[in-house]
């Protein structure tokens, strides 16, 4: 583009898109009332419509012209999610409406159909229907990033530094879900650029519109192996999925005088899921049907890792949100998944906003990663929160009997790493570098790299360092690796635990604390043959000093976890003795558990002897500065439970501390000279993987280096 300024481009093409684009979002989301029509009294009748998601019920009620919606045939795109599994009589009922199935999955029990708008509430009021929810517009969510993480304390490089030893993720797969892997590309060939092998171990596409592109790689079956291990499979057009599995599993040493781009894990295996098309395009279906792919095949590619750079401008709670349940199921499978948190951490105004995270980061399951700026120092004592990084808490909810809107208000992101200016691999030809060739950084063809900035960024640094603690210990769960990434993280100056979540990603001591725990955890919690309390370090193992060195500076553990959506546990114990909240198909949130989806039983959730910090973290304020929390843990503050918390007849331990509806920030009120707090996400319909590619990926809008 010739004159374009990076200093001024970005708010002119935000505000274009806010009025093209965002307005209907906002009115889909609850933020202005639609005007009235024929239908909204009937909408507001109790019944059937209690099933439909906020979207879907805008669109009814104000008859919307949004993406998943058209006017002209009168019909929408919705997910079905069914009572149990789906059975045929619903598909047959949506059928004989003229309705279209247009797609099953496994990891909900749902369906995708496009159905006649007429017929949208005869669906919802069968008694086999739970929810409708829109099929939103889907769009993408950027080394010294192993020294910045403390990854170099786990790996050695030789003097020529060509060669290293230590940590490197082999033997874990990871899955990215994005817009398509450079299979090709030179920082993909690991051991095998001897042979011209790649280590993109599959390659598979959901793209909506190319279906016959689909099927036709799928039906390759065998045939299509070899020609992904060449490197000649799924190309990314886009050049998003290419530079996020760089910064994840990129392999690019460089040599004595010149650390290359190295990504966090580089010789981990690479599966390829393209979920967004040639300009970053795609819809939440297409994202769900990757997940049912990523849960089929996580034997055969030992998928451990999922990678989700993206996330969906849902309203809905996590307990409904299609998106977030599939998430969810991918963990109660046993693979770890990693999601963006955003990049709405600030309006068009500048003002911070809070509220802002998307889905599936809205849910509890997931391991939520918000962007830090190293400031291209290693030290982590510069770092800071960047401007676009989403703030918790989570803003889904739910409409109770009384019409009362029921906030999740969940603490997230769960923690931060690296995610400006960061340089990794870079698709040949790619959408972005043609339109920005101010993005790309140096090389050319299949040696080539790119500059890239936002949380869509940062989230492949944390799943490249899952399956580096899946390489020390396999046996961790998804919810133990959470809370062992937490547990370690730095403190960054000045962060409240809303804009850092637990802290920043310290990649060494997390290693070593995964270092200390037993091997069989897995096999013995899917086996019931650990209960609550019994030791979970390994025989002869002792707790590590809460400290690590990071570029020759000293770095304090935070020491603290999030657990149950709004609690704020720490102590030894929570390592020392294995808790029940580590197994991956529980989910507890405040007094409700569920173990895959079903009310759990009456049962130990944590045991004694961890300590319950809440009452450090001044009654949950979402504005406590993280390093409050770290230092009262360090000084002994909290209380050491004596009984631990147990569900029992739906009522958890001190309820009346945890961050009630009263306490938070009404929706859309502006709050202390510019910080906002949004109701859902004021930016964007649907999947809103783009955001930060608006704001902080391609311009750099706004930030210092």
């Amino acid at each position: 583009m010739r004159g374009f300024s990076p200093s001024i481009f970005p708010k002119r093409r935000l505000l274009g898109l806010f009025f093209s684009y965002g307005l209907t979002a906002m009115l889909a989301i609850g933020l202005f009332p639609p005007a009235q029509t024929s239908g909204q009294s009937f909408l507001n009748q109790a019944g059937p419509t209690d099933k439909l998601s906020p979207a879907v019920r805008q669109v009814l009620s104000a008859r919307l012209n949004l993406v998943w919606s058209d006017p002209a045939r009168q019909t929408m795109r919705v997910l079905v999610q069914s009572v149990g599994r789906v059975p045929s009589a619903l598909l047959t009922a949506v059928r004989s409406t003229g309705g279209t199935i247009v797609r099953q999955f496994s990891s909900i029990n749902g369906f995708l159909a496009e159905l006649p708008v007429a017929s949208v509430l005869s669906i919802a009021a069968r008694s086999d229907v739970e929810r409708i929810s829109a099929d939103h517009l889907a769009q993408k969510s950027a080394s010294h990033i192993e020294a910045a993480t403390g990854t170099d304390n786990q790996r050695r490089y030789s003097s020529s530094g060509s060669s290293y030893s230590g940590l490197d993720g082999t033997g874990v797969g990871i899955a990215i879900l994005d817009s398509g892997i450079m299979a090709s590309h030179g920082e993909f060939g690991g051991l095998g650029n001897l042979l011209g092998l790649s280590r993109v171990a599959k390659s598979v596409d959901f793209i909506s519109g190319n279906t016959n592109l689909a099927r036709f790689r799928l039906n390759l079956g065998l045939i299509s192996i070899p020609l992904d291990l060449l490197g000649t499979g799924n190309d990314d057009a886009y050049g998003h999925g290419t530079h996020v599995a760089g910064i994840a599993a990129g392999s690019s040493p460089g040599t004595a005088s010149s650390r290359g781009f190295t990504g966090i894990a580089p010789n981990a295996r690479l599966i390829d899921v393209r979920v967004l098309d040639g300009r970053g395009l795609g819809q939440v279906s297409d994202v769900i049907a990757g997940i049912d792919w990523v849960i089929a095949n996580k034997s055969a590619y030992n998928i451990r890792v999922m990678n989700l750079s993206l996330g969906a401008a849902s309203a809905e709670s996590y307990v409904t949100d299609p998106l977030c349940r599939a998430a969810r199921r991918a963990v109660a499978s046993g693979i770890t998944v990693v999601a963006a948190a955003g990049n709405f951490g600030s309006d068009t105004n500048g003002h911070e906003q809070y509220g802002s995270i998307t889905s599936p980061g809205n849910d509890p399951t997931v391991i939520t990663v918000g962007a830090a700026n190293t400031h291209q120092t290693d030290r982590q004592s510069d770092d800071t929160i960047t401007f676009y990084s989403s703030r918790g808490p989570t803003r889904g909810y739910s409409v109770d009997s009384n019409g009362l809107k029921r906030h999740d208000n969940l603490l997230k992101p769960d923690l931060v790493a690296p995610g400006n200016r960061v340089v990794a691999a870079e698709s040949k030809s790619s959408w972005l570098v043609n339109q920005y060739p101010n993005l790309h950084n140096s090389g050319s063809n299949n040696r080539a790299f790119l500059q890239l900035s936002g949380t869509s960024i940062a989230a492949p640094v944390v799943s490249g360092a899952v399956a580096l603690l899946l390489e020390k210990n396999p046996s961790l769960t998804p919810a133990l690796i959470k809370a062992v990434l937490q547990y370690s993280a730095q403190q960054i100056p000045g962060a409240n635990i809303s804009q850092q979540g637990a802290g920043l990603l310290n990649i060494d001591g997390a290693a070593v604390l995964a270092g200390v725990l037993r091997r069989d955890i897995s096999t013995v919690i899917a086996s019931g043959a650990i209960r609550p309390g019994d030791p979970l370090l390994a025989s002869r193992a002792t707790m590590p000093a809460p400290t690590s060195t990071i570029a020759g500076q000293s770095v304090r553990w935070g020491r603290y976890i999030f657990a149950g959506g709004s609690h704020i546990l720490a102590g030894e114990d929570l390592f020392k003795r294995y808790q029940p909240i580590y197994n991956p198909a529980l989910v507890w949130v405040r007094n409700r558990a569920t173990i895959n989806e079903a009310p759990a039983p009456n049962c130990i959730l944590v045991t004694r002897g961890v300590v319950y910090a809440d009452i450090v973290s001044q009654r949950e304020s979402i504005f406590t500065p993280g390093a409050s929390i770290g230092n009262a843990i360090t000084l002994g503050q909290g209380i050491t439970m004596a009984e631990g918390i147990t569900m029992a007849e739906g009522i958890t331990m001190a309820e009346g501390i945890t961050m009630a509806e009263g306490i938070t920030m009404a929706e859309g009120i502006t709050m202390a000279e510019g910080i906002t707090m949004a109701e859902g996400i004021t930016m964007a319909e649907g999947i809103t993987m783009a955001e930060g590619i608006l704001r902080g990926e391609i311009w750099g809008f706004g930030e210092s280096w």
